[in-house]
């Protein structure tokens, strides 16, 4: 993957800096900053090549650090899973559109009449901007999952909210909706992260159940994974454009449904929990 160029957006560099990044940028979101704030190319880039690092917190990982907001007294708008009294559960498909693998996903909840959450990144939604139509259009969520998929604590501090609005623009040109939740990339967030999603009126999601199914484990394994300690209110992270995620899901979905299992998108979850800005 290239890295990006700085969002032109956020900082004026020159053209030495635009080669380094691969000389490709993204939509323009926010006010320039002066130019004795511009941090230097060899520094944006040293950033970007951080936060273009795949990496993913487990939910024991999250659990953990929502324990540790709790003793400090931090309430962040943010839904982590939805009500234990309820069957209801949430599947969430990160990291499309995808035009060889989202067609099918759509086609897949649509035969089993099951809605869904697509936390999109911005730049294959920019690519692809019929799919977010389709998404919408079939009744499915669109949530944001930044323009570049970057880790956002890895990027200095006043890019966060240009990739959560870079991002909010490209879907809103598609569907003319404004989207309303958003998923950090790895479930990687902090204080910054957060509040700047909330300025921007969304509201962060992250989850209760990874089969890692981005590593292709086997089909096997994800079913297993998923079914294992799914309950009420759960909200399970899978990915568009993983092939063996396709291959199991109607399994998954019968299984869940058999157990008397309904599912819900974000907005539905978070209106149960009274959850709203």
């Amino acid at each position: 993957m290239n890295r990006p160029l700085v969002l032109a957006a956020l900082m004026v560099v020159g053209s030495a800096a635009s080669a380094a990044f691969g000389g490709t940028s993204a939509p323009a979101a926010a006010s320039p900053q002066t130019a004795s704030h511009q941090p230097d190319g060899a520094l944006l880039d040293a950033f970007w090549a951080r936060a273009l690092e795949e990496t993913y917190k487990s939910p024991a990982e999250l659990v953990a650090q929502d324990q540790r907001e709790r003793r400090k007294g931090y309430r962040y708008l943010k839904l982590s899973r939805g009500s234990k009294r309820s069957p209801n559960v949430a599947l969430t498909f990160d990291d499309g559109p995808h035009p060889d693998f989202t067609p099918k996903l759509l086609d897949i909840l649509k035969r089993h009449n099951v809605k869904a959450t697509f936390f999109v990144v911005g730049k294959l939604a920019e690519q692809h901007p019929d799919l977010i139509r389709a998404e919408s259009l079939a009744g499915h969520e669109v949530g944001n999952h930044t323009y570049h998929h970057a880790n956002l604590t890895k990027i200095p501090v006043n890019e966060i909210a240009v990739e959560w609005q870079a991002c909010q623009d490209v879907v809103k040109a598609a569907t003319g909706e404004t989207m309303r939740f958003c998923r950090p990339p790895g479930g990687d967030y902090d204080k910054d992260v957060i509040l700047a999603a909330t300025r921007l009126c969304l509201i962060t999601v992250l989850w209760t159940d990874d089969p890692g199914d981005y590593a292709n484990p086997g089909e096997k394994v994800i079913k297993s994974r998923v079914l294992r300690w799914v309950g009420n209110g759960a909200i399970i992270l899978l990915h568009d454009g993983v092939q063996q995620t396709m291959n199991v899901l109607p399994q998954i979905i019968d299984t869940l449904q058999a157990k008397g299992m309904h599912f819900q998108t974000m907005s539905e979850m978070a209106a149960a929990q009274g959850l709203h800005l």
